[in-house]
């Protein structure tokens, strides 16, 4: 173990302190995510409205 690290007492009911440096991976910040769910939901009412007008629903 590092000497930087501090040792924790254990916590109770499984919780878990991770103190390591984010890894490796695809970095989305979140108002990209908030961004993309907009998205998605405007794009599923505009196919309900369209599917319904379309087909007759």
């Amino acid at each position: 173990m590092p000497r930087n690290e501090e040792r924790l007492p254990p916590t109770g009911a499984g919780l878990i302190r991770y103190f390591q440096e984010e890894g490796s991976g695809i970095k989305i910040s979140p108002k990209s995510v908030l961004a993309f769910t907009a998205v998605v939901i405007i794009f599923v009412i505009l196919l309900h409205v369209a599917g319904s007008s379309l087909l007759g629903f």
